[in-house]
């Protein structure tokens, strides 16, 4: 063996020495040394290297060194996959539902749910059309008295649960059977379940008694016994010209996908004024400026102007099912369009032998009595207001056309109220007159009438003038006899004295 052999034997040996500690120091886990220290100790052992003069023999590897190896491999690829698992915990980007936690957690994280609004708002409007929308279908709440309709227990928080059963749901959870008649019978007589004998008169103490329980039904510690919604709950807030025409707009554009099922303009009905009256005084940008979309553009055509009188009093159009419908979103009722085409109304005028004319669709009939585009009472408008006892359709003409035009035949005197055409009117404003004088009221007439006006204008002028100068002349007349009264009394004191 030459001398180069035996010089590179204990390099290499103390070069795997150093290698087998530094892994060591990695992957064992019992081990308390740190990777500075094993690295420390590694550079001491390479300053610390033999001298070429004095060779060191080779120390014997173990017999086992091939199971430590394998070993030490297993040991690595376990620290890999450690390392692996937590560079994924800490650099994937957070997900609800995904999330791990390293080490020990006091709770483990939930996916975040949307909080449910409390049961009691007696102020909410939203939550009070949700329960009376529970009772709008016929298969579970039949028609009831006024007294205990349904607007009556929806106000107290109650919701339809099954057939004529009401229940408070997210309050108390107590349940009300409104039981006032008697099952039908079949032919086998036998009861009908969920119906009623309407031949069978309603007994008045028993809806006495029902109307006692929309508040005594609630238990004792449920919010909604102790009270209950406002009266005005279900007015219909036609706060302003500009909010009341969007939502008008939003209910025409609403039927276009179904203008093809409309019936036609014959078959309607509706109080005046006509909608051609009404399309007239509309100017043509008020269907551009309060869209929220650009293709809404006045109604010219047959079905358009359909579906704008439709909007006008309170329906919306929907398509349920391939099924066109239209929609009342504050007493719910539905009507179908079909029910109303041209030929079903032949059809039916002829079965039943009427005119068409006594078939047509009454657009504000078709609404259930408590709604308040129907009702002036439930619309319930402030008393004070030019919109006093108006159901909510007359308030939404007026809002959008104003109080119409008197003609001047019907002008008696100049102190008649002022006809003001309103085009753009606030429920929080007041109708008075115009700024100047009087002599400027009715100039809008012709100009015969308007020389009338003036001419009796200064007749009553004149006569106001005259009456004042008498009342003057009488005060005066009075003050001077009062002064001539009070001086000769004094004159009859001072002799007397005397």
């Amino acid at each position: 063996m030459t001398t180069t052999e035996q010089e590179q034997q204990p390099a290499l040996a103390t070069t795997k020495r150093k290698f087998h500690k530094l892994l060591d120091s990695l992957t064992a886990t019992s081990s308390t040394t740190s990777l500075a220290s094993t690295l420390q100790e590694s550079n001491v052992s390479t300053t610390s290297l033999p001298r070429a003069d004095s060779p060191e023999p080779p120390n014997k590897r173990p017999r086992s060194s091939n199971s430590l190896s394998m070993e030490r491999q297993r040991n690595i690829s376990e620290g890999q996959e450690r390392i692996r698992q937590l560079k994924e915990q800490l650099l994937t980007p957070r997900r609800e539902g995904t999330v791990r936690v390293v080490g020990k957690s006091a709770h483990t994280p939930k996916a975040s749910t949307p909080r449910k609004a409390p049961n009691f708002q007696p102020y909410s409007q939203e939550q009070f059309l949700e329960r009376l929308k529970t009772f709008a279908d016929v298969k579970k709440w039949a028609t009831k008295a006024d007294a205990i309709s349904e607007v009556e227990w929806a106000k107290r928080g109650w919701s339809c649960d099954i057939w004529n059963t009401v229940a408070c749901k997210g309050g108390c959870e107590n349940r009300v059977a409104v039981k006032l008649r008697p099952k039908r019978k079949d032919a086998n007589g036998k009861d009908i379940e969920m119906s009623e004998n309407l031949a069978v008169d309603v007994d008045e103490a028993l809806v006495g008694k029902y109307q006692e329980l929309i508040i005594a039904g609630h238990s004792d510690d449920c919010m909604w016994r102790k009270r209950g919604c406002q009266e005005d709950i279900y007015h219909i807030p036609i706060a302003s010209r500009t909010k009341s025409s969007a939502e008008l707009l939003d209910r025409y554009r609403s039927f276009k996908p179904i203008a093809a099922d409309l019936p036609i303009l014959e078959h309607i009905s509706y109080p005046d004024p006509s909608i051609s009256h009404i399309l007239e005084r509309i100017p043509p940008t008020f269907f551009n400026s309060l869209a929220s979309s650009n293709d809404t553009t006045p109604p010219t055509s047959p079905t358009d102007i359909v579906a704008f009188t439709f909007a006008l009093f309170g329906w919306t159009g929907v398509s349920e099912s391939r099924i066109s419908l239209a929609v009342c979103n504050h007493c719910f009722q539905r009507l179908g369009l079909w029910l109303s085409s041209a030929t079903r109304l032949k059809e039916m005028s002829k079965k039943l032998d009427v005119p068409i004319e006594s078939l047509r669709l009454n657009l504000l009939e078709s609404h259930r009595e408590h709604c308040p585009w129907k009702n002036a009472a439930v619309q319930s408008n402030s008393p004070d207001g030019p919109i006093a006892n108006m159901p909510a359709w007359q308030t939404l003409e007026f809002m959008i056309l104003g109080r119409p035009k008197e003609s001047p035949a019907n002008i008696q005197t100049p102190r008649k109220r002022h006809s003001r055409n309103i085009d753009s009117v606030d429920l929080g404003s007041e109708l008075d007159y115009p700024r100047g004088s009087l002599d400027s009221v009715e100039r809008e007439g012709d100009d015969e009438s308007g020389e009338g006006l003036r001419e009796k204008w200064s007749k009553l002028k004149a006569k106001l003038k005259r009456t004042a100068s008498k009342k003057s002349l009488k005060s005066t007349k009075s003050v001077k006899s009062a002064k001539s009264g009070k001086s000769t009394m004094t004159k009859a004191g001072d002799k007397e004295k005397s």
